[in-house]
């Protein structure tokens, strides 16, 4: 029963929002948490021990949450076990740590649970399933959608809760600088500084990039991107809160395709097609005149399996 289930669950971090697609794009990148069952425990049936390799969860267990909301909505029994967590994704950074542990309880449970699907439902859960319950810890689908599906991924919340998602490949060429300054942003802080309503220019604004920039993605169109990223709604409210994003989105550079704010931040990412030296040399340049400490990191897109 057990032998058979997937030993090792790796789920990729997320860059969200991109500019314009607010809390509706992501794209997964090569970071990953990994979540390891080291041990399979029939006679403790429901207990599960969890041993953090690298560091330990701020806040929440979301991995556990996400085991427990699954096992409480499908209703089957698990033995116990117990798992190793190393994750190589920072946490509070803006790159979808939450969402990528939401997905690894629910991958998680799906793989021990010999009765999942409960008795009288039919076919394993489908990836709109698991979408729609990792949303319901995350509360929104952007993130979770792209640490599902990986590549570039559209989530999409309907009034009764269900999510629909959809993936493709992102453009090779393109790759990912992306500076985190050593500063605390609190997501729901985040959150609460944005504005109740938008003006009809600034809905406007956004929505015709957001299509220009999946359009752009979709055709290696890489000269639209700069337009396409620019934002009306989150990331200048945002940059009291984060130094030095003002001057990152204003960076101009041969390769730099544009930059935008990683979710609530702190993380600011820049797309870039080469320069990815200097390019890097010029955000950590930011954060040294702030005398902010800063780590830099240079990634590429985790790509949609094919099938």
């Amino acid at each position: 029963m057990i032998s058979a289930v997937i030993r090792e669950i790796a789920v990729p971090a997320s860059i969200s929002n991109l500019g314009p697609g607010f809390d509706a794009l992501a794209v997964a990148v090569q970071l990953y948490l990994r979540v390891r069952i080291t041990d399979v425990r029939p006679e403790a049936p429901g207990d599960v021990e969890m041993v953090f390799i690298d560091e330990p969860p701020i806040g929440d267990n979301r991995i556990a949450a996400a085991f427990e909301r699954a096992r409480a909505q499908a209703g089957g029994e698990t033995p116990g076990l117990r798992v190793e967590v190393r994750s190589e994704i920072p946490q509070r950074a803006g790159l979808g740590s939450s969402a990528a542990a939401a997905i690894a309880g629910l991958k998680l449970y799906d793989a021990v649970a010999p009765t999942y699907p409960p008795a009288g439902v039919q076919g394993a859960p489908d990836n709109h399933d698991l979408l729609t319950l990792a949303t319901s810890i995350e509360g929104h689908p952007d993130n979770a959608a792209a640490a599902l599906l990986g590549g570039i991924a559209c989530g999409c919340q309907r009034e009764d809760g269900r999510v629909l998602a959809s993936a493709w490949r992102w453009p090779e060429t393109v790759r990912f600088v992306v500076a985190t300054p050593d500063v605390k942003v609190e997501t729901g802080y985040a959150r609460s500084v944005l504005p109740a309503s938008i003006p009809l220019r600034d809905a406007v604004f956004n929505l015709q990039r957001a299509l220009l920039l999946v359009r752009a993605l979709e055709t290696g169109r890489v000269d639209h991107i700069r337009e396409a990223m620019r934002d009306r709604w989150h990331q200048t409210v945002r940059s009291r809160l984060v130094p030095a994003l003002s001057e990152a989105l204003s960076l101009e550079h041969p390769g730099l395709l544009g930059v935008c704010l990683a979710w609530s931040g702190p993380s600011v990412v820049g797309l870039v097609t080469g320069h990815d030296d200097q390019i890097a040399a010029a955000l950590a340049a930011l954060y040294e005149r702030l005398s902010v400490p800063c780590t830099i990191r240079r990634l590429s897109a985790h790509q949609p399996e094919l099938g």
